[in-house]
């Protein structure tokens, strides 16, 4: 629905303005004049790959559902894959997926960057 993405638009771009000057994170790259997305999910990295899992775990502590996202397919089995992908397993080290849908109030919002913020002071 055009409501429920623009309402995700304004949650990313949040994100992004709020969240820049974290020196630890990187944020996504922001999306360029005449792309389109649906803004299905809001990913950060970690510059530290040990600062991922704990930062999972101290937004966890209140209350703020994280994920981490895709697993690298040349890892499974069924591909036996032996390529040396460098990128893709520092996304799976570094990456974490934070919360963005329609539904979250900007109080949420707000909670989720204060808690990102309060991770390394």
């Amino acid at each position: 629905s055009p409501t429920f993405i623009s309402r995700r638009k304004e949650i990313h771009d949040t994100y992004s303005e709020k969240m820049s000057k974290i020196d630890w994170l990187d944020l996504p790259q922001p999306i360029k004049k005449g792309e389109k997305t649906s803004y299905y999910m809001y990913h950060i990295q970690t510059k530290d790959k040990n600062d991922r899992d704990s930062l999972a775990r101290h937004l966890r502590k209140h209350g703020i559902y994280t994920a981490f996202r895709y697993y690298p397919l040349h890892k499974i089995k069924f591909y036996n894959s032996k390529s040396h992908l460098p990128n893709t397993n520092y996304a799976e080290n570094h990456t974490l997926c934070i919360p963005l849908h329609q539904s979250l109030t900007d109080k949420e919002v707000k909670k989720v960057i204060k808690t990102i913020k309060s991770f390394k002071k």
